[in-house]
C-alpha cells in the first residue's frame, strides 16, 4: 500500500533519471553532535518529488522508525526559493517542485544514536571520533535508486576522512557511488583515529581504531589478523572484489568478545581491546561476508527496498554458512589449531541443544520468520532460535555428505562458488531453492533428502553420523551444572535480549524480552559490555535455591520476574579422533581438514 500511496501523487522523472546525478554534501557537526546534509536532486519537470529514509539496514534485520532521525527537514529550488514540504509518512517527505532544476534539501542527523546495527555514531560518553552509518543519514529520492551519487564530507580540521568509496579527481574528501545502495553501505569513519594501512594483491586496506580502547590493542596483532584474514578469504575466493578495503574498529578496553555489520567494501566491528583467537574468527566472518551476502545474495537483499524487511528462507546459509567458514578457514590456513575447529563444533551444537525450539523451527524457519521476532520488528538473530548456530552445523553437514557421497571429489565450497559465479558482477541474487539445487548437483541425488533434514525440517541434526564419515567420533559424558531456563545477547535493537527459554523460565520470560535490572542492579545507562557481563555474571554465579530477580521490558510494559535455578545434567561433548575409522573416512576427514598456505603477495 505505501508504494502504491506514493505513486499516487509522485511524478516520476524518468528524463532525468539516465543521466543525473544526486548529490550529498556532509558536515560533521561536532560541536552539536550532528551531521549536517545538503541532498540535490535534478529534477526535469514540475510535480513532485518523494524523498525517504530506510527503516532498516542491510545486514541488521530490523525494522526502526527511521524518519526519527532526520531533523527539520526544507527544501529550496535552484534560486534559493523554499519549496512546500509535506511529511506525509513516518520515513517519507514529499516535495512540491515549481519548476525543472535542482532540488536541494537540508535536514540534520545526531551523530550519536538513531543509527542501524553499528551506525550512527559514538559511544555515549567518547568525543574523540564519529562514525557515520549511510542508511541513517543519507535520504533516497524515492524511484531513483539507481542514479550515480556523489558525496562530500566536510570534517574538522585535522580530523581524517576514511570510506571505501572510490575518491574523484575533484575537492578533498569526495567521493563517488554507482548507485544509492553503494552509498548508504559504506560507513565513513573520523575523529581522534588511529589509521593503520596495508596492501594485499595490489589494493590498499586500511585499520581504523576508534574508541576508549584504541591505544590498548595491539596494533602489530591487528595488523597481523586483518593481513592474515584478507589474504586466506582472497585466496579461497580466487580475488577480491573491491578497490580497497576499510575495517572500521571500535575498540573497548579490555573485556572480550565483539560484534560486527558487513558492508560492500568495509565492515563495522566493535572489538575489545584485549584480542583472542577468537578475534580472527570474528574478522574472518565479517569479511567473508564481501563474497557471501554482498555479492552471492537472495534475491530479495538487493537492490533493496528499504520500507520493509526482506523475507528470505537462506539467512542460516549467509550468516551460518558464513560463521561456518570463519572457523574452517583460521584453521585451514594455518592460525588456529585442530582442537580450536573442534571445540567451535561443540560451541555450535550446545547452543542448539539449549533451545527446544530445535525440535519445532528449521533453519529455513528461524530465516524466514525473522521478522516475525520481537514483535513483529525482527532481529539479527533469527526467529525463536539462532540461524547462525543452525546454519553453521548445517555447513558442516552438508559439507562432510558432499565429501562422503563423491568420494572426496566435490564439497561445499563448490556449492559456494558456484553461488559465486551466478550472482558476482551485479548479477541477480539467486532464488529460493537454488542452494538445494546445487548442493544436489554436486553431491548427487542422496543431498536432495539430506538437504531437506538439515535446512527445512527442524529437529535433531546428525553430527554424530556425519563427523563419523570423516573418521572422527563424538564422545559425550554428563555435568551437573545450574539450570536457570534462560539465555541472554546482545540485540541489535538495542539492550540485552531474552533469546531463549526453556525449564525454570517456561511461562515468565519471553523470547521478545530486553532485560532492563538484573538482582537489582538496572541495566540503564549501562554499555553493552558491561550490561552483558552483568547478566552473565547472575546466570554463571546462579545456584538452586537463590532466585534471580529480572525486570523485562515487554512491549510497552515493564515486567518484574523471579527464576527459580534448579539443579540439572547436561551431555558434555567432545571430538576425537575415531580409532575404528577406516582408511576410507580417515582420507576424507584429512581432506575436508587439510591445511594450506595463503599466497601473501
Amino acid at each position: 500500500m505505501h508504494r502504491l500511496l506514493i505513486a499516487s501523487f509522485a511524478c516520476v522523472f524518468a528524463a532525468s533519471s539516465a543521466s543525473a546525478e544526486i548529490d550529498y554534501r556532509v558536515k560533521v557537526n561536532s560541536a552539536d553532535h550532528r551531521f549536517e546534509v545538503a541532498m540535490s536532486v535534478p529534477v526535469s519537470a514540475a510535480g513532485s518529488l518523494s524523498v525517504q529514509i530506510p527503516n532498516w539496514s542491510p545486514g541488521a534485520y530490523f525494522q526502526r522508525d527511521g524518519g526519527q532521525s532526520v531533523h527539520d527537514l526544507a527544501a529550496a529550488d535552484a534560486s534559493g526559493a523554499p519549496l512546500t514540504v509535506a511529511h506525509s509518512e513516518g520515513n517519507t517527505w514529499t516535495i512540491a517542485a515549481t519548476a525543472p532544476g535542482t532540488i536541494t534539501i537540508k535536514y540534520w542527523s545526531p551523530t550519536r544514536g538513531g543509527g542501524f546495527g553499528m551506525g550512527g555514531g559514538r559511544g555515549p560518553v567518547d568525543e574523540s571520533y564519529i562514525q557515520l552509518s549511510g542508511p541513517s543519514v543519507y535520504l533516497y529520492a524515492v524511484d531513483r535508486k539507481k542514479e550515480r551519487c556523489k558525496v562530500t564530507f566536510d570534517v574538522p580540521s585535522g580530523w581524517p576522512c576514511v570510506v571505501g568509496l572510490d575518491p574523484t579527481s575533484g575537492p578533498a574528501n569526495t567521493y563517488v557511488a554507482p548507485t544509492y545502495d553503494v552509498l548508504a553501505d559504506n560507513p565513513m569513519s573520523t575523529g581522534q583515529v588511529t589509521v593503520l594501512t596495508y596492501s594485499l594483491r595490489g589494493k590498499t586496506h586500511s585499520i581504523v581504531l576508534e574508541g576508549a580502547g584504541k591505544d590498548l590493542i595491539d596494533k602489530d596483532l591487528i595488523l597481523k589478523d586483518c593481513r592474515f584474514v584478507s589474504a586466506a578469504e582472497t585466496d579461497f575466493w580466487g580475488g577480491a572484489p573491491y578497490h580497497k578495503y576499510v575495517w572500521h574498529f571500535i575498540v573497548t578496553p579490555h573485556g572480550r568478545g565483539g560484534g560486527g555489520l558487513e558492508h560492500l567494501s568495509s565492515t563495522q566491528i566493535t572489538l575489545s581491546s584485549d584480542l583472542t583467537p577468537g578475534t580472527v574468527s570474528l574478522l574472518a566472518h565479517e569479511y567473508f561476508h564481501l563474497w557471501n551476502v554482498k555479492r552471492i545474495r537472495s534475491s530479495v537483499l538487493g537492490p533493496f527496498d528499504y520500507t520493509k524487511l526482506p523475507k528470505t528462507g537462506a539467512l542460516w546459509w549467509l550468516e551460518g554458512v558464513t560463521d561456518y567458514y570463519a572457523s574452517l578457514l583460521p584453521y585451514r590456513y594455518g592460525t588456529w589449531k585442530r582442537q580450536q575447529f573442534y571445540d567451535e563444533i561443540i560451541q555450535n551444537m550446545r547452543a542448539i541443544q539449549n533451545n527446544p525450539a530445535r525440535l519445532t523451527v528449521s533453519a529455513n524457519d528461524a530465516s524466514l520468520r525473522v521478522g516475525e521476532a520481537n514483535g513483529g520488528r525482527g532481529n539479527s538473530n533469527g526467529f525463536q532460535i539462532s540461524y547462525y548456530n543452525l546454519g553453521w552445523l548445517a555447513g558442516l553437514c552438508l559439507d562432510t555428505e558432499i565429501r562422503a557421497q563423491t568420494n572426496g571429489k566435490h564439497s561445499l565450497d563448490d556449492v559456494a562458488h558456484a553461488l559465486f559465479n551466478e550472482c558476482k558482477n551485479d548479477k541477480p541474487g539467486f532464488q529460493e531453492g537454488e542452494i538445494r539445487r546445487l548442493c544436489v548437483k554436486y553431491g548427487g541425488p542422496a543431498l536432495g533428502p539430506f538437504y531437506d533434514s538439515v535446512v527445512n525440517q527442524p529437529g535433531e541434526k546428525p553430527i554424530a553420523e556425519q563427523l563419523a564419515k570423516m573418521g572422527l567420533k563424538l564422545e559425550t559424558r554428563d555435568e551437573a551444572y545450574t539450570e536457570v531456563g534462560f539465555n541472554a545477547a546482545p540485540s541489535f535493537g538495542g539492550g540485552i535480549g531474552v533469546s531463549a527459554v526453556r525449564g525454570p523460565a517456561t511461562g515468565k520470560l519471553e523470547s521478545r524480552d530486553v532485560i532492563t535490572s538484573v538482582n537489582g542492579t538496572s541495566l540503564d545507562g549501562k554499555d553493552m559490555r558491561e550490561a552483558i557481563g552483568l547478566v552473565q555474571a547472575a546466570v554463571t554465579g546462579a545456584k538452586p535455591g537463590t532466585p534471580i530477580e529480572l525486570a523485562v521490558k515487554r512491549g510497552d510494559s515493564t515486567v518484574k520476574v523471579t527464576i527459580d535455578p534448579v539443579s540439572a545434567t547436561r551431555p558434555i561433548h567432545s571430538v576425537v579422533v575415531d580409532s575404528a575409522a577406516t582408511p576410507a573416512q580417515k582420507a576424507l576427514g584429512e581432506a575436508w581438514l587439510l591445511t594450506k598456505t595463503p599466497s601473501v603477495q
